[in-house]
């Protein structure tokens, strides 16, 4: 059986765009819901893979979310908190290296794929965290901590994962690194050019650019042998760097449509991804992989954010579990590294499939937990216990 023509494209569009929404009542984030979607939509035409509009809207849909992930680091506020940030940066290296010797003495991976698989294991998902933020009720404060510490979390690993991508091929390399040294030497002049004397004649065009440069460097990026988000990523990031002077009083208002194009676009991300993965592929073996992970990582993420807003920040004693919670998602990155080390055949099928259960996972506990309304109310206990102790001694 096969669907065909317009009644494809309807099926899709309204199934892609209405339904996530709906399962959001039943506290299932709108990604997951838009993978296994497109697990399910290619069950019956499984052209639907290579079909290019939804190849193209899965392209603006996660070039869009880098870029606003991009934008949204204020270089401000980490040079006020550059200690803490270079603490806690260190700190995530060191356990990336500890995590990537355990993978591959464990799963017998490559250097290349243990470090990747680390990656997918370990780097919360900034953009889909702070998309999904407002849901999880926490608070101002703590919110700031959350996307401060997803960010930071996200450009280091971005980093890595270009130069592990390219590290089979010295070439390749040097060549996409020029690339990119290029790009962002590019990239103030385009932006200065664009808002100096393009869009004072044509207003409300700020996003439409943004969106079209994030794809230009994105399939530019692909093209050098890293992925789309690395282009899109450094088109934020330069845009971040001076935003105040290119954006003005408009700052919100430029903020609120991005964010409102990518709310559209990246489910059809999620749709293609899961149209590459099958159901079948989530067998035993898989599954007790993934829950391995997650009862041996989950902890170890939590305990790694907990301690280091104790012992770092004496102001944020709080709610650390909050915090560290919230920065358990990994959905976009666990897929894009899932992704790339199924393309490159650089890991057994069910490690991949183990590695995807471990993200869908991950990304439902904010959402489950938070639902409950029990994480804090566990905290304070926690810090009554602690501060009776402390007056006892």
């Amino acid at each position: 059986m096969s669907l065909s023509g317009e009644l494809k494209y309807l099926a899709i569009f309204s199934a892609v765009l209405i339904l996530p929404h709906i399962l959001l009542k039943l506290k299932i984030p709108s990604g997951i819901s838009a993978l296994l979607l497109g697990i399910s939509f290619v069950i019956i035409d499984p052209a639907i893979k290579t079909d290019q509009l939804f190849v193209f809207l899965s392209q603006l849909g996660i070039t869009s979310l880098f870029v606003f992930s991009g934008l949204e680091v204020d270089f401000k506020e980490f040079a006020e908190h550059k200690n803490y940030f270079l603490k806690y940066l260190t700190k995530t290296v060191l356990l990336l290296a500890i995590i990537t010797v355990a993978l591959y003495d464990f799963l017998n991976l490559d250097p290349q794929a243990s470090f990747l698989l680390a990656l997918g294991i370990f780097t919360p998902s900034a953009g889909f965290i702070i998309n999904s933020l407002h849901s999880y009720k926490i608070g101002t404060d703590m919110e700031y901590w959350v996307k401060s510490k997803a960010i930071s979390k996200e450009v280091i690993a971005i980093i890595f994962m270009f130069f592990a991508m390219q590290s089979g091929d010295l070439k390749k390399m040097v060549i996409s690194t020029c690339f990119f040294i290029i790009l962002f030497l590019i990239l103030p002049k385009v932006f200065k050019i664009f808002f100096k004397y393009i869009s004072p004649l044509t207003p409300n065009l700020e996003v439409p650019f943004l969106v079209s440069l994030s794809l230009i460097a994105g399939v530019l990026s692909k093209a050098m042998g890293a992925y789309y988000l690395v282009g899109a990523f450094a088109v934020g990031l330069i845009g971040a760097s001076f935003k105040k002077d290119i954006f003005k009083e408009d700052e919100e208002v430029v903020f609120k449509s991005l964010s409102s194009f990518f709310t559209v676009f990246l489910p059809f991300y999620f749709f293609m991804a899961g149209t590459k993965l099958s159901f079948s592929g989530f067998d035993k073996e898989a599954i007790t992989l993934g829950l391995l992970f997650v009862l041996i990582f989950v902890p170890i993420r939590m305990m790694a954010t907990n301690t280091s807003l104790r012992i770092m920040l004496s102001h944020v004693k709080t709610h650390p579990y909050s915090i560290s919670l919230s920065l358990m998602p990994t959905l976009i990155f666990g897929l894009v590294i899932a992704g790339v080390l199924k393309e490159r055949s650089l890991a057994q099928e069910y490690i991949v499939y183990g590695l995807i259960f471990y993200t869908l996972i991950t990304s439902l506990l904010p959402t489950v937990v938070f639902a409950t309304q029990k994480v804090m109310k566990i905290e304070d206990k926690i810090e009554d216990k602690i501060e009776e102790a402390s007056e006892h001694v």
